[in-house]
């Protein structure tokens, strides 16, 4: 009987890391060894690996459809004794549910009995991170009923603090309709259970789904180090995608190159950086990192349209021409016909065009003040995001808010907006250049009875903080047609000051 370390190491020697996935199964239906059903139990990680990791449902993948799955599928069929996680696996696939979760308590109690006597601290047996590779990750968008009775069975065995209440959060994750849904719900999670990991990341993803970056780079910043869902390449890939967004160019850059350093072949990142280089007019670069994709995939339509571009900024037209006419790459319409417009001429490649600095428009539209006032009791926000989003934008642009200068509230693995304290969630926490702080509430119109208190509430925590207790820190709330009651409240309140807004439209 071999060890799992022998039995990797036999896989490792059998099958070399170029043989695609059908040859490997191939191989496996005509060896004769021993050790068949540990090999083939090794190949059928491999699949599940490579169809669960990395992102957070199935909803692209057609089971019935899906050749891997099939592959899969097939080979835990011929694995003729144990691996009942296999099993469990095989089952969920096919849509066996009970047969699923049966297999799954079937396992847990033969991994305990395996390991009992190891056991020193409850880790041992479950932590986090095997949680995620076992559980979540293969088990994603399981069928109702599956995350909280997976959680009671759990619940049998010694396992890190916090891990039976996870399934929980799972199952109330997948069943959010939206990612407002599932944010609240997440971040309201993350309260209760701090030291939890995959709430971290879920939250990151979804404020990245949610397209906000500053805030999903906070969270990113949180897991940077300690992820245990996603790969060390897709955190840096996100960072560099959420830097982008920001017109940061420099940390995007930053960030694609830690991304290719973890997975030197993913051609989303190779192209993306590519782009980011040609942003920046570091054109020689980004050529070839285009040519690099399009030897990966000469199909790959986002590198050949960047490498026409990149070749029409060198001046490079005739080349533009021949690429385009070569009929080898699929290129959009567009640039068809705009290489299309171009003379037959080379420019000579100047090299120090490298060292040239991007240069982007800096006209100002917020300084234009010619409003048009619609009216305070007929317009109010929809909804306290897009309040939220209206103002953080002219806090981020540098415009005076409140008749102050602010900052939303920033520092490693923190950012200011849906600002978290023990005591709540804060829609904004600033700052001002004397480094006083700025609890900010917004309601999108009065019927709010608890806006006070709420925000007085906030307060006295930060006054009672250590880690803030040398700051000044003052309330805002703002609001639409506020009650006179909730007015006359904060008028009493030294700390606090009540604004209406009203929205209006800018002449352009």
């Amino acid at each position: 009987m071999l060890t799992d370390d022998e039995l990797e190491a036999l896989y490792q020697n059998e099958f070399a890391d170029c043989q695609t996935a059908l040859e490997i199964s191939d191989k496996l239906a005509t060896m004769k060894s021993e050790h068949i059903d540990g090999l083939r139990a090794l190949f059928c990680n491999e699949i599940l690996y490579m169809i669960s990791v990395g992102f957070t449902k199935y909803d692209r993948l057609n089971f019935e459809k899906s050749d891997l799955i099939s592959l899969l599928c097939k080979n835990i069929q011929l694995i003729s004794s144990g691996y009942t996680y296999m099993k469990a696996v095989y089952a969920f696939f096919k849509h066996e549910n009970k047969k699923c979760l049966k297999l799954i308590e079937c396992w847990l109690e033969e991994v305990y009995q395996n390991s009992k006597d190891t056991i020193k601290k409850p880790e041992d047996f479950m932590d986090e991170y095997g949680f995620v590779d076992t559980c979540f990750e293969p088990f994603k968008e399981a069928f109702p009923g599956f995350w909280k009775s997976l959680g009671q069975l759990i619940k049998k065995y010694p396992c890190q603090n916090g891990i039976p209440e996870l399934c929980e959060i799972i199952d109330d994750y997948h069943r959010c309709n939206t990612d407002e849904e599932a944010l609240d719900m997440l971040l309201d999670a993350m309260q209760k259970y701090p030291d939890i990991i995959l709430i971290k990341e879920l939250i990151a993803y979804t404020y990245y789904s949610m397209k906000m970056w500053n805030n999903a780079i906070a969270y990113l910043e949180l897991i940077e180090d300690s992820s245990c869902f996603f790969r060390k390449y897709d955190v840096y890939f996100m960072f560099a995608w959420s830097y982008g967004k920001l017109k940061n160019c420099r940390l995007e850059e930053e960030y694609y190159r830690k991304s290719l350093e973890e997975n030197s072949y993913n051609i989303d990142t190779i192209n993306n950086l590519g782009f980011c280089l040609y942003t920046q007019k570091k054109y020689i670069e980004a050529k070839a990192l285009f040519e690099q994709c399009l030897e990966i995939d000469q199909n790959y339509v986002y590198a050949s349209n960047n490498y026409v571009r990149v070749l029409i900024a060198l001046g490079r037209n005739k080349d533009a021409k021949t690429f385009v006419n070569s009929g080898k790459y699929k290129i959009s319409k567009e640039f068809r016909r705009r290489v299309a417009k171009l003379d037959n001429t080379n420019a000579r490649i100047n090299k120090s065009i490298e060292k040239e600095a991007a240069v982007e428009s800096t006209d100002d539209e917020n300084a234009r003040e010619n409003r048009v006032d619609l009216g305070i009791k007929r317009q109010q926000f929809s909804n306290e995001k897009l309040l939220e989003d209206e103002l953080t934008a002219r806090i981020e642009s540098g415009m005076n808010v409140f008749g102050l200068n602010l900052k939303v509230y920033r520092r490693k693995g923190l950012y200011g907006r849906q600002f978290i304290i023990p005591v709540g969630r804060l829609d904004l926490l600033c700052e001002d250049n004397e480094g006083n702080l700025y609890v900010i509430e917004l309601k999108k119109d009065s019927g709010y009875d608890d806006a006070y208190k709420q925000t007085a509430e906030y307060l006295d925590w930060f006054e009672h903080s250590t880690e803030y207790k040398e700051k000044k820190v003052y309330g805002i709330i703002c609001l639409n047609s506020p009650t006179k009651e909730l007015v006359e409240k904060v008028h009493k309140d030294h700390r606090m000051r009540i604004y209406e807004y009203q929205i209006s439209y800018t002449e352009l």
